[in-house]
């Protein structure tokens, strides 16, 4: 019998320093984060007063995501995962610096702010998959839903407080120093990655071969490609993020005009509203691990998603600042634990020669109905008011989670693991 099988799973990952070290390094990094995002939103509303153009902060990080998933997948997978993550994190502090700076000198505008969050976005989707590949080295397959849920709910908490001044902060403050909060917390990040200790991995990604001349960029992400359709369970999760992207674009570019009119609020309460996602989602974080030994992974992603859409569809109608947070709050819960699970199953499931590719992939797949659903969005709030747009949106993601649960393949993805880099459970 397996030593860990009785073992609280809360207890085997406070045992591994590696996992640690990553979840407090990537995790702080959400301070600044929360606080600079805020900054920047508040400074596009303020600047257009418009329904499209605070749209159009959600449609520039979506169509980043769709224009470089793929491509830097296919970097990822030939490059050594912790230097990616470590290079990804330099190069969102230079691009958060360049920000504050054309701040301090009253010379940023609009179109420059879509930019930082086009390259924001563009160089999170080379850390993410980074992340996922070492995440897997780090814990035991059977751990990976309670080491994610636990490295959310974490995050959440050390969130929580950045989301519950962060509106006071800007308001305060300003975006500059909204800015040099954000690359003090990319440092921290760094620092953090680099005292990590990792064997090697089990078998060495494409990249390699590349590097000898055998295969083509295009060949490998071709690879891919493939790799997505030969699981029909994958094949079915790119249809879901397609579809449900299509009413979530929406709802998350209308957030903070629903928060702007609706709630008649400022930074402060988009803020507050903020916070109360962040403990939903460390309520989520902190259930996950209990949920995973009772429910499959498949399951809950789908059921936790959907009850995240209704949630929101609830918050678009909401005029009461106290139940619009609570509802964000039960939004926050069900998005962290079907992201967590998510997140175990692509671990669990996905070769780590392929993990950049068809997370790059996927990632494209899903921000490719964001940006026009995000603008659209905008449009028809103009018409029929943000919160009942926003309130259509979050129906459309709960259906499309719903429907998503008859999906036989998708029900016994994760069931075992691809390949055998697998680490003591210490870590």
């Amino acid at each position: 019998m397996d030593r860990n099988e009785h073992t609280p799973s809360l207890w085997i990952l406070l045992a591994s320093r590696n996992f640690l070290i990553l979840m407090a390094g990537q995790n702080l990094s959400s301070w600044g984060d929360a606080i600079f995002s805020i900054a920047l939103v508040w400074f596009v509303y303020q600047d257009t007063h418009s329904t499209l153009g605070t749209a159009a902060v959600s449609a520039a990080q979506r169509l980043a995501a769709t224009l470089s998933g793929p491509a830097a997948g296919v970097f990822v997978d030939r490059w050594d995962r912790r230097r990616t993550m470590m290079g990804t994190n330099l190069v969102s502090t230079g691009v958060v610096l360049l920000t504050a700076m054309l701040t301090f000198r009253h010379v940023l505008g609009v179109w420059a702010i879509y930019a930082a969050l086009f390259a924001l976005t563009a160089a999170a989707m080379v850390e993410r998959p980074a992340f996922h590949s070492v995440m897997r080295r780090i814990l035991p397959h059977d751990q990976l839903a309670a080491g994610n849920g636990l490295y959310q709910s974490v995050g959440a908490a050390n969130g929580f407080v950045a989301a519950s001044v962060g509106g006071l902060v800007v308001a305060a403050a300003g975006a500059v120093v909204s800015g040099l909060l954000d690359v003090a917390s990319f440092a921290f990040s760094v620092a953090a990655l680099a005292m990590l200790r990792l064997s090697p991995e089990s078998s060495p990604p494409s990249g390699s071969d590349t590097r000898a001349g055998q295969h083509s960029f295009w060949g490998e992400l071709r690879e891919g490609w493939v790799g997505i359709q030969q699981q029909p369970a994958l094949k079915a999760i790119a249809v879901w993020a397609f579809v449900g992207t299509a009413g979530g674009g929406a709802v998350l570019a209308l957030l903070p005009v629903v928060v702007f009119r609706n709630l008649s609020g400022g930074p402060a309460a988009l803020g507050l509203v903020d916070a109360g996602a962040v403990l939903g989602s460390v309520a989520g974080g902190l259930a996950t691990g209990w949920a995973a030994r009772r429910i499959a992974m498949a399951p809950l992603m789908m059921a936790t998603s959907a009850v995240a859409g209704c949630a929101m569809a609830a918050f678009g109608l909401s005029h009461a600042l106290v139940l619009s947070v609570g509802l964000y709050a039960l939004a926050g819960f069900g998005q962290t634990v079907g992201s967590a699970a998510f997140s175990a199953l692509f671990q669990a499931s996905v070769p780590s020669s392929l993990m950049g590719r068809t997370f790059g992939i996927l990632g494209a797949i899903e921000g490719a109905a964001g940006p026009a659903t995000a603008l659209a969005g905008g449009m028809a709030a103009s018409v029929a008011g943000a919160g009942v747009t926003m309130a259509a949106g979050g129906l459309w993601m709960a259906l499309s989670g719903l429907l998503l649960l008859k999906s036989r393949p998708l029900m016994t993805l994760g069931a075992s693991a691809p390949d055998a880099d697998r680490p003591s459970p210490t870590g």
